[in-house]
């Protein structure tokens, strides 16, 4: 029994820690009348952006910062005025440089500093995002790594992600101006896009398309710079 007992509060510290390397914030912000939502997501995995039926903008942060030694180097900033509801995030630069090689034993680095006496800082993060916005929002989103997935806006979309790749999808029957742009990836779409008489064909490798979904209306562009591009069919 006493066994038992010992080994329960043994497990029971070991779960604890584990779920002590991740932190969880979740903050609402109101959207302004101009329905501009502007997300600078510097650092992250997954950006997962989704339409709801209320007026207010939600945001759940999830991260992990070198096996949760280094959370606290995660800095988040959340402003809403009659301009835009804003979201920035970004890394302390001066509490990176605690980083050490064995704080991520996955050898996953987001990054590394090198340090005046030539000392490498490791920085690993996993760093996820859920949002939820009014469908209707007029949207910029960008980051340097994460992956960006936007289901049933029907706004304007800014989207761009410098390695990670942009996945949106879009009423058939929704006006839309759409420039999808990748410069080493590929462009993907089974929506019917007019391109003004010009000839394509799909997937493109480094290269900007323009078109009208539906004769054309919201603006709708979608960057990658080393990863593809997916404008969807919206069931």
């Amino acid at each position: 029994m006493k066994k038992s007992f010992i080994l329960a509060l043994l497990w029971f510290g070991f779960t604890t820690t584990v779920w002590a390397q991740s932190k969880t914030v979740e903050r609402t912000l109101a959207v302004p009348a101009s329905n501009k939502v502007e997300l600078n997501l510097k650092f992250g995995e997954d950006i997962k952006i989704s339409a709801w039926n209320k007026k207010e903008a939600y945001i759940k942060v999830t991260y992990e910062i070198n096996s949760g030694k280094l959370n606290e180097a995660l800095q988040l900033g959340f402003e809403s005025d009659n301009t835009s509801a804003r979201v920035n995030v970004d890394l302390d630069k001066e509490l990176t440089k605690n980083g050490q090689a064995g704080d991520c034993p996955d050898n996953n680095y987001s990054q590394y500093n090198v340090s005046k006496n030539g000392n490498r800082n490791f920085v690993c993060a996993k760093i996820n995002y859920e949002v939820f916005l009014p469908a209707n929002a007029d949207l910029t989103v960008e980051t340097i790594n994460g992956n960006i997935e936007i289901r049933g806006l029907t706004g304007p979309v800014n989207a761009k992600s410098i390695s990670g790749f942009v996945d949106m999808n879009w009423a058939p029957n929704k006006g839309a101006a759409v420039a999808l742009k990748t410069i080493t990836g590929e462009v993907y779409s089974n929506l019917a896009i007019d391109l003004g008489g010009s000839k394509q064909k799909a997937p493109m490798v480094g290269y900007e398309l323009k078109g009208n979904v539906s004769g054309g209306g919201s603006p709708i562009k979608l960057e990658s710079i080393s990863n593809d591009i997916y404008l969807r069919k919206k069931d």
